[in-house]
């Protein structure tokens, strides 16, 4: 799951990163999946995004703030890479280490931590690495009658 949100210039950032990411490993047991929480989003303002940065995955709001929340998700982007089957999650947080915190960006990524996770799925490894802090743009709070 990608967490996402429209108006979001670190989400904006990694759409080329995410395009790469699904190229490289989207198959029949990894499926990427752009989902938007912000209550203010639509569907068709994410399939607007989806068309405006050429994502090859599927976007939605549907049941993404009930993911959001149950994925304890505050910030957008944040990844969740979770096993199905298993009904347990294999990696949750940051996609690399570009931006250090909101309004620094690093010259050159020198942690990959989605790729490697991808990377250990596709080779039925253990990850390493399994939880990272995302940096992003709050997401807003919902409603409590929501």
């Amino acid at each position: 799951y990608l967490f996402l949100l429209e108006d979001c210039k670190i989400t904006q950032a990694y759409t080329d990163r995410l395009t790469a990411l699904h190229a490289a490993y989207a198959c029949d047991s990894i499926v990427f999946v752009g989902l938007f929480p912000n209550p203010l989003s639509s569907d068709s303002t994410a399939a607007e995004f989806q068309h405006r940065y050429a994502l090859p995955f599927s976007c939605t709001t549907r049941q993404a703030a009930e993911l959001a929340d149950s994925f304890a998700v505050r910030v957008t982007p944040e990844v969740v890479l979770y096993n199905q089957t298993e009904g347990r999650v294999l990696y949750q947080g940051r996609i690399d280490n570009l931006f250090e915190r909101v309004g620094e960006r690093r010259q050159v990524v020198t942690a990959h931590e989605l790729e490697s996770a991808l990377q250990s799925v596709r080779n039925r490894e253990t990850i390493s690495v399994a939880r990272t802090q995302a940096v992003g743009c709050l997401l807003p709070k919902r409603r409590p009658d929501k």
